[in-house]
C-alpha cells in the first residue's frame, strides 16, 4: 500500500485543523500518517490516537548529539527508510526531509483514499 502527501504543515494547529476536516470527510485516522523530525513535536490529543506517526526521533538530541549526527549525515534512517518503502524517489525523499528538519509535519493519506477527489470536494465548497 502506498502513502500520498496529501499536504505540509508549518505548525501542529494547522495539521489538526487537516486532521479533523478530513476526519469530517470520512477519512480514518488508521489511513492517515503524520511525518516529523521529532516525535514529540506532534500533539494530536487523545481524539487522534489511531494516526501512525513516523519520526527521526522520540525527542530532540542533546547539543553532542546533533554535531554527531551533523558529521556522520546519521539521524533521518527511520523516515529515509519510511519514504523509500512507499516508492518515493531520492530526490522527494530528501525534500521531505528538509521540511521536516525545519519543523514542520506531512500529512500522508493511504493510496485508498483519493486526494484529488478531496481536493476537488473543497473547490466546489469555495464556489
Amino acid at each position: 500500500m502506498e502513502k500520498n502527501v496529501y499536504g505540509v504543515f508549518d505548525s501542529n494547529p494547522e495539521l489538526l485543523a487537516a486532521i479533523s476536516d478530513l476526519k469530517a470527510k470520512g477519512v480514518t485516522g488508521t489511513q492517515m500518517t503524520v511525518a516529523a523530525d521529532i516525535k514529540n513535536y506532534v500533539q494530536l490529543g487523545n481524539e487522534h490516537t489511531d494516526i501512525l506517526i513516523i519520526a527521526n526521533q522520540d525527542k530532540e538530541d542533546t547539543l553532542f548529539l546533533k554535531i554527531f549526527h551533523y558529521f556522520t549525515d546519521e539521524g533521518s534512517g527511520d523516515l529515509r527508510s519510511f519514504f523509500t518503502k512507499y516508492g518515493y524517489s531520492f530526490a522527494e525523499t530528501k525534500a521531505m526531509l528538509e521540511e521536516v528538519k525545519a519543523r514542520k509535519f506531512i500529512l500522508l493519506l493511504d493510496e485508498e483514499v483519493s486526494i484529488e477527489e478531496l481536493k476537488a470536494g473543497e473547490a466546489r465548497l469555495k464556489k
